[in-house]
């Protein structure tokens, strides 16, 4: 399990499956390379996944967790170095004088990529749609439940709120 869960928590950024077209405000995924702080994993839990307690095999699935106390999802709005590194510990440069990083944490079952399907400014709310990319037939793309993570990086805006809404297909 712990495998599985490396790999979507990286994934995640690798697999951003973008239409091709330019998205409003050069709104792309984050890049590569890319590591998250382990304080940061552990801080940063959403309700609903599985996560191992530190004791035993983590490939014994007694020694999982479900957690049932955190938020279902959380979001950042990352305008300064600072604040990137507290996040990740390896990551791609960012031009905080004419980019910023938006970011969603949230609990998963689909193992693949995603597809931005819109991101739109109101006022001072950013509000990015996505979903699920489709996967190839006959595979299975789902996996337990676990924290997946989302990032664009983007043109800089005024904003107070971003808000991310995962459409079903």
């Amino acid at each position: 399990m712990k495998k599985i869960r490396t790999l979507t928590v990286f994934m995640t950024f690798l697999l951003c499956a973008f239409t091709g077209c330019m998205l409003p405000f050069n709104a792309k995924g984050i890049g590569l390379p890319l590591a998250y702080r382990e304080d940061f994993l552990k801080a940063n839990r959403t309700y609903g996944a599985y996560y191992w307690n530190g004791n035993g095999d983590p490939n014994d699935s007694i020694n999982w967790e479900y957690d049932e106390t955190s938020p279902r999802y959380r979001t950042f709005i990352i305008t300064e170095k600072a604040r990137l590194d507290e996040i990740f510990s390896v990551y791609p440069a960012v031009d905080f004088e004419k980019e910023m990083v938006v970011m969603y944490v949230y609990t998963s079952t689909h193992g693949g990529g995603i597809k931005i399907t819109s991101v739109t400014l109101v006022g001072k709310n950013l509000k990015i749609d996505f979903k699920p990319a489709r996967g190839k037939p006959g595979y299975n793309n789902e996996t337990t439940p676990q924290t997946s993570f989302l990032a664009l990086r983007m043109d800089k805006l005024d904003i107070d709120t971003v808000e991310f809404n995962l459409l079903r297909r």
